[in-house]
């Protein structure tokens, strides 16, 4: 690994470099809206503040008699999937279910192991797999649930892993992916998740 590690840091050095640019995601201290954007991006353009994934939330967010912050996922785990998909008027499927009903199930899973609020995420080994344990949540959906809370992680997606492979010449796994890119933004000193981010721009705009 060290070797393929070296040769993504130079292809990050040449292509992008170290000087990052702050990351503009995010819902620190806003549980519910960042389970409601992890779930929404499988599989789907971020869009503007009124379409796409940023829609979803600010619709939830709005919603009748609701308040501005919306840290409760009790709030959602107490909806049901079809009300959901009313109220953010977003029907899309992953893994064959209703993008509403992985929101609410991971919500309630979520719940019951004491993560309810966006205080409450460490990351242990039980509200991780009480995330996995719910048919349409993964891996790479769970580090970015953290990263839009503020833990530093790296979302192996898609156009992530299409960088790795042009760096390397070869596809790896996304664990393998963000195992690599976080150890090289600890070795730099840098946010893994702002690396992410300019990783993911640069691979949108150049590949």
């Amino acid at each position: 690994m060290a070797d393929e590690i070296s040769t993504l840091d130079g292809f990050i050095a040449d292509r992008i470099g170290f000087d990052l640019p702050p990351w503009p995601g995010g819902w620190p201290g806003e549980i519910e809206a960042a389970l409601l954007d992890a779930v929404f991006s499988i599989q789907a353009r971020y869009g503007s503040e009124n379409s796409g994934v940023r829609a979803v939330v600010k619709k939830w967010k709005s919603r009748s008699g609701h308040g501005e912050r919306a840290d409760d996922l009790a709030a959602l785990a107490a909806v049901a999937p079809t009300q959901l998909a009313e109220i953010v008027q977003n029907n899309a499927k992953a893994s064959g279910r209703l993008k509403a009903e992985i929101v609410v199930d991971a919500a309630t899973k979520l719940s019951s192991v004491g993560l309810q609020h966006a205080e409450d995420l460490d990351n242990s080994d039980a509200q991780r797999k009480a995330y996995l344990s719910v048919k349409g949540c993964g891996p790479v959906t769970w580090a970015y649930f953290g990263m839009l809370l503020g833990r530093p992680d790296v979302k192996a997606d898609t156009w992530i892993l299409r960088f790795v492979k042009a760096a390397l010449g070869q596809t790896v796994s996304p664990s393998y992916a963000r195992e690599m890119i976080v150890a090289i933004a600890r070795e730099r000193g840098v946010d893994a998740t702002k690396l992410d981010h300019a990783i993911w721009k640069y691979a949108r705009s150049s590949l």
